[in-house]
């Protein structure tokens, strides 16, 4: 595969939504060894009414020339689950990014970058003036990508899962 394979971002047509989250069950099996769980899980289960039907929410996918997934990136309105970040956010204008998944393949092209100004541009849009989202220092490159994608660290919660909780203001 060429270096200048063209990628386009949309949001999932009905047809694209089977294939969407199969490759995101698969990147969840590849990158955190896992198989589907109905809790951590229950957006893509539920994938129709979570991110087509729900006002502030929406699942970007980045689709080579030839229609093959190279990445997605799901926007919600952040829920206030985390209990170390209670009180933190107002949860009327915040968003959680999550499922930032690149094909292996696909990887150092700029696509993750992609989808992350598609996603703020979305945030803007509904009305969100911070994005939050969580990785782990044990994910190769995490905190380094979103660190360079403007996001700043909000809190280091360590333990076995070396979560890292970040933030972004948006500007207007």
């Amino acid at each position: 595969m060429s270096k200048s394979t063209r990628i386009f971002i949309k949001r999932p047509g009905n047809s694209d939504i089977q294939p969407a989250t199969e490759f995101a069950f698969k990147m969840i099996k590849e990158v955190y060894g896992r198989g589907i769980d109905p809790v951590w899980d229950s957006d893509l289960l539920n994938f129709e009414e979570f991110y087509l039907h729900t006002r502030g929410n929406t699942f970007l996918v980045a689709f080579n020339e030839n229609g093959e997934i190279a990445g997605t990136l799901a926007v919600r309105r952040y829920d206030g689950r985390i209990k170390v970040l209670e009180g933190f956010y107002d949860l009327k204008a915040t968003a959680e990014l999550a499922k930032c998944y690149v094909d292996r393949k696909y990887r150092r092209r700029g696509i993750g970058s992609l989808l992350v100004k598609e996603a703020e541009q979305f945030c803007r849009g509904a009305g969100y003036k911070v994005i939050y989202l969580y990785t782990h220092m044990y994910l190769p490159g995490g905190y380094e990508f979103w660190h360079a994608q403007g996001f700043k660290l909000r809190l280091y919660e360590g333990g076995s899962q070396q979560t890292v909780h970040m933030e972004k203001i948006l500007l207007p």
